[in-house]
């Protein structure tokens, strides 16, 4: 399984290219939209061996770091894909993955420049209290970062001051290295929450799921602590629709 992984994340670093938000990016999505598709950047490959246990087994991401996340949170990606086929829904579409402290401090401020106006106390609330799995310290940080984007108008110094003061501090696991948490689309997503409270409910993985559907660019936040000897069984157990199961009933 390590070997497979580490060969794996040999391939996407030659492959992946993230734009987060970029020009590149911005050009893509307008491109796809305008084509009627859903933008995405690429798909991942996170569980080879799962070849045939469920009819597509990569998963698209949408302008997100995956190449750097931890070997739990790759295979808990396989085990949210692999559900949502077997209950009839969508494939859901990761839109967040690692981030160092720029790209999270980024993702603050979109968050804060849409939110600040409705609830002063957003990002406290959201990382010092709502959010489970962030560090001891989440809250306070928010409250920095919340002081230094009220302070500074400047969007891009604004950013930069606030990546300069999580560079040593973490605030989320997204900002683990590797990476513990990604996050789902949720426009034209509308089942993924079923399929995510399946995949904790369900034994499959040992995590935390966080409703961010409210903002801007609605999501849900999963938390990947690891997934569980139930859940690598269920990665090996073809779906009622997989070519193997159909291949075993002929």
């Amino acid at each position: 399984m390590k070997l497979l992984l580490e060969n794996w994340r040999k391939y996407t670093l030659q492959e992946q290219s993230v734009d987060e938000g970029g020009l590149v990016h911005r050009v893509r999505s307008k491109i796809q939209t305008k084509m009627g598709k859903e933008v995405v950047t690429g798909k991942i490959n996170p569980y080879p061996e799962g070849k045939g246990n469920w009819m597509d087994i990569t998963i698209p991401y949408s302008d997100a770091d995956v190449k750097n996340l931890s070997d739990d949170t790759f295979l808990a990606a396989a085990v949210i894909d692999k559900l949502a086929e077997e209950m009839g829904f969508k494939e859901p579409v990761i839109t967040s993955g690692y981030r160092d402290s720029y790209r999270q401090a980024n993702a603050m401020y979109n968050n804060w420049i849409k939110e600040k106006d409705k609830n002063p106390n957003y990002l406290e609330d959201l990382y010092g209290t709502k959010c489970k799995s962030c560090v001891a310290a989440a809250g306070g940080i928010a409250k920095s970062v919340n002081d230094i984007f009220n302070k500074i108008t400047n969007p891009k110094k604004a950013i930069k001051v606030a990546g300069d003061l999580m560079s040593n501090s973490l605030i989320s696991r997204h900002n683990e290295s590797p990476g513990e948490a990604i996050d789902y689309r949720f426009r034209g997503h509308p089942d993924v929450e079923k399929v995510l409270e399946a995949a904790l409910s369900r034994g499959f993985i040992d995590g935390e799921l966080i409703n961010e559907t409210g903002l801007g660019e609605p999501h849900w936040h999963m938390t990947i602590n690891r997934v569980t000897e139930k859940g690598m069984e269920y990665l090996k157990t073809p779906n009622p629709n997989s070519p193997k199961q159909s291949n075993r009933e002929q």
